[in-house]
């Protein structure tokens, strides 16, 4: 596998990680601001918020990889 294909690879799962935690943050912000009482709503929105923070920064990984993959590419001398 070429470091371009690799890199795209990288890019593209990172870009999919990175729509998963909006999505996941986008519905965890829901009960929230719904009329409904804010201590019902906080035990079902916190683990929620931790989900998309832990994506958000799988996916800032997996893009830095991919830009690592890309560069390597571009810089390729052989």
């Amino acid at each position: 596998m070429s470091f371009m294909s690799a890199g795209v690879t990288w890019l593209g799962l990172g870009f999919t990680l990175g729509m998963a935690g909006l999505v996941t943050y986008g519905l965890a912000v829901l009960p929230c601001t719904a009329a409904v009482r804010q201590e019902d709503a906080e035990p079902v929105c916190r683990p929620a918020r931790r989900t998309a923070l832990v994506l958000a920064v799988l996916s800032s990984a997996a893009l830095v990889v991919g830009t690592v993959y890309c560069v390597l590419h571009v810089t390729d001398f052989g």
